[in-house]
């Protein structure tokens, strides 16, 4: 069921709802329209069908009543033969079915009585024959005229059809244009923020826009991510020049602890203060350092094996490991990069994540998600783990959870460091409960596609053939 609530909770983009917005509208307006035009045009259309109506029987009488009456079943005949039109007697005891009162038929027998008199009836049927029925008398005999009730019907035949798919779709070409022009830039805005989440550097936005709202959005933005630029520079050469700054009297100091006369208990703790003191300062440095190089393709279950091996987690004895890692799951990322934020989360439990005996139940699985499209690494230990309200805070630089659940200190930016390495390849980190206890840590990598998987790899030849060569 997870997949129907993810479509529950998926919103539609801007584009689309933006476009269907403007169909809706269109599809209204031409329902308008054609109510507009059929409205407007029952007056004359009803006006013709009726006159058309009081024509007939007129001269159609006017006939009977001049014609000689030797020639008078010759001239019904002609009138039934090519114009449709039957003469019957009238009957009381006839079957009458009345036009309705409604629409079109009811404003043509209003018409029709009107220049026929009130007494005239018009009929759709009669005695079960259907047509157009109008009654009439010729002196004092009433009589009935059948004509086609094909007139009642307006006759659009399907020229209309083509006029309206051709409306259609001109209309739908202009709604996806007028749609496209208006979700354009911020859509150019929407992946500019992302890639600037990554920790890329994107071009910056046009700001010769066609409207003004939109210039002085990608101005401001423009200055905005300059600004930020400017103050993340300031920081990394910060951290980095202080980190720098403090390696050497920690390193002076570490050598006068190991020459002095001490005892070891003294000794010892020294210098494990001074390791740890070592270590902030090298998380200050990886934490300030940004790679300059460019992503490249990466297989994830070769780069968490060889995380491990750099760790010597394996040959720690406190460590209890156990690794699933699929092998054929390659991303973008930068290597040495990629490798950090494993080792990170590797010292991480080491650090926070062991049991009260003191050993560390590390797990760590590498597969794909159910989409397809997502590599899924999973860290787990068997700790006290940590409580939800503290997850969102730890992810931050220079946060720590409570030292008191494990005894040791950091700087608080290893999390963040995995953070800051995962966001720049399109990935996501997230904190969560391990089974039965302890944290869990759920990496996400965009995979990359087969397609793009061969062309690389052809590429990869291509370069080592040409090395080949040149040697």
């Amino acid at each position: 069921m997870s997949w129907i609530a993810q479509l529950k909770n998926r919103r539609p983009s801007l584009f689309w709802r933006t476009f269907l917005l403007l169909c809706g509208l269109l599809f209204f307006s031409v329902i308008g329209w054609l109510q507009s035009f059929r409205v407007l045009s029952e007056l004359p259309y009803s006006q013709g069908v009726a006159q058309h109506l009081v024509s007939t029987v007129n001269i159609t009488k006017y006939a009977l009543v001049t014609a000689d009456p030797l020639y008078r079943l010759d001239l019904l005949k002609v009138l039934a033969a090519r114009e449709g039109v039957l003469i019957s007697p009238r009957d009381e005891t006839d079957k009458v079915v009345r036009l309705s009162g409604e629409g079109f038929n009811g404003l043509i027998d209003q018409l029709v009585k009107t220049s026929l008199g009130p007494e005239t009836i018009v009929a759709t049927r009669v005695n079960g024959n259907n047509g157009l029925w109008v009654s009439f008398d010729i002196d004092g005999d009433a009589y009935w005229l059948q004509t086609k009730d094909d007139a009642l019907d307006p006759p659009y035949g399907t020229a209309w059809l083509w006029w309206a798919l051709a409306a259609g779709l001109a209309s739908l070409f202009g709604a996806t244009a007028l749609t496209r022009h208006v979700i354009q830039p911020l859509a150019r805005l929407s992946l500019f923020a992302t890639q600037l989440g990554r920790g890329q550097d994107p071009d910056p936005l046009p700001e010769d826009a066609s409207t003004a709202e939109i210039q002085a959005v990608n101005s401001s933005f423009n200055q905005m991510v300059s600004d930020l630029k400017r103050i993340e520079a300031d920081r990394e050469l910060l951290l980095a020049g202080v980190s720098h700054d403090l390696r050497t009297p920690i390193t002076r100091l570490r050598l006068e602890v190991e020459l002095a006369d001490l005892p070891e208990d003294s000794r010892n703790a020294m210098v494990s203060d001074l390791e740890q003191m070592e270590n902030i300062v090298n998380q200050f440095l990886a934490y300030a350092r940004r790679s300059n190089e460019d992503q490249v393709m990466v297989n994830f279950g070769e780069a968490v094996e060889a995380a491990l091996q750099i760790a010597r987690i394996e040959s720690d004895a406190t460590v209890k490991l156990a690794t699933r890692l699929d092998p054929e799951i390659w991303v973008m990322a930068h290597p040495l990069e990629l490798s950090r934020a494993i080792q990170n989360l590797v010292t991480n439990a080491q650090r926070y994540g062991r049991s009260e005996d003191g050993t560390l139940y590390l797990t760590l699985e590498l597969k794909r998600e159910p989409d397809g499209r997502t590599a899924l690494l999973t860290v787990s230990d068997e700790g006290k783990g940590l409580p939800a309200e503290e997850r969102e805070r730890v992810m931050r630089p220079f946060e720590r959870g409570e030292s008191a659940r494990s005894g040791v200190t950091g700087s608080g930016l290893g999390l963040a460091i995995v953070d800051r390495i995962v966001r720049r390849s399109g990935g996501t980190v997230q904190l969560g409960d391990a089974d039965p206890h302890g944290l869990l840590v759920r990496v996400r990598f965009p995979i990359v596609t087969k397609g793009a998987l061969k062309k690389a790899l052809k590429e990869q030849d291509k370069a080592a053939q040409k090395l080949e060569e040149r040697r």
